[in-house]
């Protein structure tokens, strides 16, 4: 049904949950040893509690554990406060695709 509705988002989708509740999703999809994060969304009453941040985090550890080991993610040139969201999470900027700005990060193997 995502996929009808938001074809520009279309792969997997993990729930953000608060005591049972959920309040948030982290859209990806999985090609190989990459992963791109197609959308990360909490619900306004919920912003500003670190919920999208956690949400990139827990994702990035699931991917880890599958073998995936290059996140990216695109961010609209007018994002604003988005593109700092993604700094803070170490992801770098890697050029403009698409009108938007390609923000991408490497995971460290031990």
């Amino acid at each position: 049904m995502i996929q009808s509705w938001c074809p520009h988002i279309a792969g997997d989708i993990m729930a953000l949950d608060l005591a049972g509740e959920v309040v948030g999703v982290v859209a990806y999809r999985g090609e190989g040893s990459t992963c791109y994060i197609t959308a990360v969304v909490v619900r306004p009453d919920k912003r500003g509690l670190g919920l999208g941040s956690e949400g990139v985090r827990l994702l990035e550890e699931y991917c880890a554990s599958r073998g995936i080991v290059t996140f990216y993610a695109q961010v609209p040139l007018d994002g604003g406060l988005a593109f700092y969201f993604w700094l803070r999470l170490g992801y770098r900027p890697l050029g403009v695709v698409e009108g938007s700005m390609l923000m991408g990060r490497q995971e460290r193997r031990e």
